[in-house]
């Protein structure tokens, strides 16, 4: 199978995906919203350099675990896999894909098959319309489209997807006649192919580690050392990790040997130093993620299950305190809950009113919207596929795009009410943000009144 491939057209694949438009979005969807602007804060495209090279690493170390010069990354595909893993994700990531769906699903409810967003399926569709992996051969192609199904169940969602079902059984019996060709023989039980397995856990494991470091720019050091002290239980200690990964700390190792200091004591140390505290932090947590994809081996039933369950329990620890503490607390709802007005605003609009055409920036979406107002279907039909085209737009916008479109809908409300178009309407488009764009619509009212009662 080895000898078959053509490396040099994997890594054009991947030098493609990396330069594409398509994929180049992903840096203005950022992670977390923050009222700080810092290193630490992670966008879509970031994270996802660091899957595609988590998912690989993952792979070789469990490879080599098994012995035998076996390869589990016999395509040469986890990094492309990792790459384009969160490429169907919309605008505010999770949270704008939970408000598209919602309000599609109440706007469809009185069709036999409610038209859903799920990012990611929308993987699939982002893939095939930009030819991402045109220049792949077929066996590769659809051995990579079925490692991107994390969900089978999900892919009834979106019907003109369901022959992934058959790539993905025909991924599977891939995967198990290669071990079987290397005298490893497993009884394949998974709904996920052993690459998908690793791309989710090397996921998870930059989300484990990238929420606690982004945790510095909503929390001070000494609430973050509170909350580690509270959170973390695993007592996991420094010399345990070395043994999957490189942690080097010069100051600390200075004032004595870190082997047998746990983890937690590590951390806590870390952010009580005067300098240099967050990047040393931020360094640390980078090699605990690294240690994190090495604590994985391959059982019987081709799952990837961990090894050390001490290191799985700081895993399990990280994700508990950015669920208690980060994406689920009050706090980060509250810094979330105008950016989802104005995402749900947006979304509102365009499946609920009747918008204008000129805020579609793509001629296709406006072609297709003319044809089916020509069209003479039914009309309960032809809504149906403004809806379909609908979810395709505004499921490939970006955090930019959608408060350039909230102070667009806006300022078409503000016209409206005052019964003429502005000049120089675009200058005040052109804030930054929405408070500077509410600011000078406000005082161009309070002279507009002041004109008009003189």
């Amino acid at each position: 199978m080895l000898e078959e491939i053509n490396i040099s057209l994997i890594e054009e694949c991947e030098m493609y995906i990396l330069g594409h438009k398509i994929f180049v979005r992903l840096k203005d969807i950022p992670m977390y919203l923050s009222k700080k602007t810092k290193d630490s804060i992670r966008n879509r495209y970031s994270h996802s350099v660091e899957v595609g090279l988590g998912t690989e690493y993952l792979l070789n170390h469990v490879s080599r675990q098994l012995g035998n010069n076996i390869d589990l990354n016999f395509f040469k595909i986890a990094k492309i896999i990792g790459l384009v893993h969160d490429i169907g994700h919309t605008a505010f990531s999770h949270d704008g894909e939970m408000i598209l769906d919602r309000t599609l699903r109440d706007a469809t409810d009185i069709y036999e098959t409610p038209i859903r967003f799920n990012a990611n399926l929308n993987n699939f569709r982002r893939i095939e319309k930009y030819n991402l992996f045109d220049m792949l051969p077929q066996d590769i192609r659809e051995y990579a489209l079925a490692s991107l199904v994390k969900r089978k169940k999900e892919i009834s969602e979106y019907p003109e997807y369901l022959y992934l079902k058959d790539y993905f059984s025909s991924a599977i019996e891939i995967e198990k006649k290669y071990l079987e060709s290397k005298g490893i023989f497993i009884q394949h039980r998974q709904n996920k192919t052993i690459l998908c397995q690793a791309m989710d856990i090397a996921d998870e494991n930059r989300y484990r580690v990238t929420d606690i470091i982004d945790a510095l720019n909503i929390y001070s050091k000494e609430k973050l050392q509170e909350i580690l002290l509270r959170g973390v239980t695993s007592g996991v200690r420094v010399k345990e990790l070395r043994k999957l990964c490189t942690i080097s700390v010069k100051h600390i190792e200075r004032n004595g040997h870190i082997d047998k200091m746990t983890i937690q004591d590590l951390l806590i140390r870390l952010l009580n130093q005067e300098s240099h505290a967050k990047t040393e932090f931020q360094n640390v947590m980078n090699n605990i993620a690294i240690a994190f994809n090495r604590n994985f081996i391959l059982d019987k039933n081709a799952k990837l299950i961990p090894v050390s369950e001490e290191i799985e329990q700081l895993r399990k620890d990280f994700h508990l305190i950015a669920s208690k503490y980060l994406w689920g607390s009050k706090k980060v709802q509250n810094i979330k809950k105008p950016f989802n007005h104005y995402f749900a605003t947006v979304v509102e609009y365009f499946i609920y009113e009747d918008f204008d055409k000129e805020m579609l920036d793509s001629s296709t979406y406006k072609q297709d919207f003319i044809r089916l107002e020509k069209s003479k279907e039914h009309v309960k039909i032809i809504r149906y596929k403004k809806l379909l085209l609908l979810r395709n737009f505004l499921g490939g916008l970006t955090n930019h795009k959608i408060i350039d479109l909230y102070k667009r809908i806006k300022l078409s409300t503000f016209e409206k009410r005052l019964g003429h178009t502005l000049d120089k309407r675009e200058k005040f488009l052109k804030k930054e943000t929405i408070a500077a764009f509410d600011k000078s619509l406000d005082k161009y009212h309070q002279r507009f009144l002041e004109r008009r009662t003189a």
